[in-house]
């Protein structure tokens, strides 16, 4: 898997003889520094307020301003990199993450080895510094991720020079709940990269069987207990919403159980993710335009298990199952057909109308075996609705389930993580959308509150004394903008640290 080289370290109080090749300086807009300027010393503090004074920069976010100060002024830099924050009553979470990364980013293209950032010494408008500390690092550590194994040694787009190590300053009594900060937010963002890693990796090598051969991996080298259920395992078990979908490609469809149990009688997690392996829409074939990006709608499961790793290394007191049905929705002879008629897990009989509409029919049998392992709560994560993408585009998840405070603890993490999530109403008269003349239900409810009707239909293999939530992720899975550093082109492993911080604030 893709890791960065990027090396992270704390400094507490004085900072002034760490050796490095340059300093990082916040800069709010309208050319004001933060208060921890005044530490560098008189000489390097005129030099600061001249260049600014003198227009160089304006403190935009997002600026950059590298700086040569004079030899012999008390530090052991001969640069500085002034980080431009923005107006000091807009700073925000967000902006630190990206910060970060852009900082990363600089000190890349100028050629930087060590670098030492005095962001996190100071308060921004009520953002401590260990929050600074958590935000800024996370981004760094996001935005230096690279998806390049597949391109020949010369074509690689790692730049020449990559950041050896960024060194955080902080008062001296928070470097010991520092570091501890520090740890996690690595294997967090260790999380995300497997995510992202998984999902960026296309179709024709990573098939479900590939896919579940990683699951096992994930057991070898961590307390996760692995289970796969094979297709004719799946057969045993009535699961033809899995294998219905997967019919019409030679690599067989399987289910991937991993069980991270450190909680003791802590109530169980249940965590579901979507992972068609490549998804061309079947017999209702998808337009030929973008279909590579569909490699990408295993993302859910992608969470998944990058959510699986990040706990089990950051080792938890909590109890997981994590469930990834998988598939590869493909057209042929043995395909299935507009519609066919399944038998559910459940026992419900599903007409399938759409066969592009296949996610939801792996997901109806992944949660019905969900509720074997009798949890408290379950979450699945799918990239699910094009609907989604059209409601909500690339900002918000669409957000659905059975119970309102596990949405707003939801909602919570997201916007403490960066991961925003958007609530949508499941109204009892949407339900009749997906009511089928020839079965119990059907897999497309028409083109109104597509997103809606979808987690209708799921909502039908949840039971109601279960607490659940769904994660529409179709808009927020992946991107090709670049235009957020900390977010690199392709997959966002979304899901991840939105998970994690569900999962450590509320110690389920």
């Amino acid at each position: 898997m893709s890791e960065s080289q990027l090396k992270m370290d704390l400094v507490g109080g004085d900072f002034t003889s760490r050796e490095a090749d340059l300093l990082v300086i916040g800069v709010y807009q309208g050319g004001e520094p933060q208060a921890a300027l005044v530490r560098c010393g008189e000489e390097v503090e005129r030099e600061v307020r001249r260049a600014l004074k003198a227009g160089w920069m304006r403190g935009d976010v997002g600026e950059m301003l590298f700086l040569p100060i004079s030899v012999g002024n008390g530090l052991a830099v001969e640069r500085l990199l002034l980080a431009g924050l923005g107006k000091r009553d807009g700073v925000t979470l967000e902006g630190f993450r990206a910060l970060g990364a852009a900082v990363v980013k600089a000190c890349e293209r100028s050629a930087v080895n060590r670098a030492i950032s005095l962001l996190s010494l100071d308060s921004h408008q009520g953002i401590a510094p260990l929050e600074v500390l958590e935000t800024m690092a996370e981004g760094a550590w996001l935005g230096s991720y690279r998806y390049d194994r597949l391109q020949s040694q010369g074509k690689k787009e790692t730049p020449r020079h990559r950041l050896g190590r960024l060194v955080f300053v902080l008062p001296g009594e928070k470097i010991k709940p520092a570091r501890r900060i520090l740890a996690w937010v690595e294997r967090i963002a260790g999380g995300v990269a497997l995510a992202r890693d998984l999902a960026n990796t296309p179709g024709n090598l990573l098939t479900p069987e590939i896919l579940a051969k990683k699951g096992r991996e994930l057991a070898e080298r961590l307390p996760v207990k692995t289970t796969i259920l094979s297709a004719q395992v799946l057969a045993q078990k009535g699961m033809n919403g899995i294998l219905a979908v997967g019919q019409g490609s030679a690599n067989p469809p399987c289910m991937i159980v991993m069980e991270y149990r450190k909680g003791g009688d802590r109530p169980t997690l249940a965590v579901v993710g979507k992972a068609i392996t490549f998804d061309s829409g079947g017999i209702s074939l998808k337009p030929g335009a973008k279909m590579e990006e569909m490699k990408f709608d295993m993302s859910g499961g992608a969470a998944v298990f990058g959510f699986m790793q990040a706990i089990a290394e950051m080792k938890l007191p909590i109890n997981v199952v994590g469930i990834v049905p998988s598939a590869e929705n493909l057209p042929s002879g043995t395909a299935q057909r507009p519609g066919d008629v399944i038998k559910t897990a459940k026992g419900l009989y599903v007409e399938v109308i759409n066969t592009d509409a296949e996610g939801r029919l792996i997901l109806a049998d992944a949660l019905h075996h969900a509720a074997s392992f009798d949890p408290d709560v379950i979450i699945d994560l799918a990239t699910l609705t094009g609907a989604c993408v059209i409601a909500l585009g690339s900002q918000a998840s669409g957000l659905m389930g059975n119970n309102e405070p596990l949405q707003k603890r939801l909602r919570k993490a997201g916007e403490r993580c960066g991961e925003r999530l958007w609530p949508l109403p499941l109204f009892p008269e949407y339900q009749e959308q997906i009511k089928s003349v020839v079965a119990d239900i059907k897999n497309v409810g028409g083109r109104e509150a597509g997103t809606i009707t979808a987690a209708c239909f799921l909502s039908r293999f949840v039971d109601d004394s279960r607490a659940w939530a769904h994660l529409d992720i179709a808009g927020t899975a992946y991107d090709f903008s670049g235009t957020r550093p900390h977010m690199p082109k392709g997959a966002m492993g979304v899901g991840v640290r939105l998970l994690c911080r569900y999962a450590m604030t509320e110690r389920v």
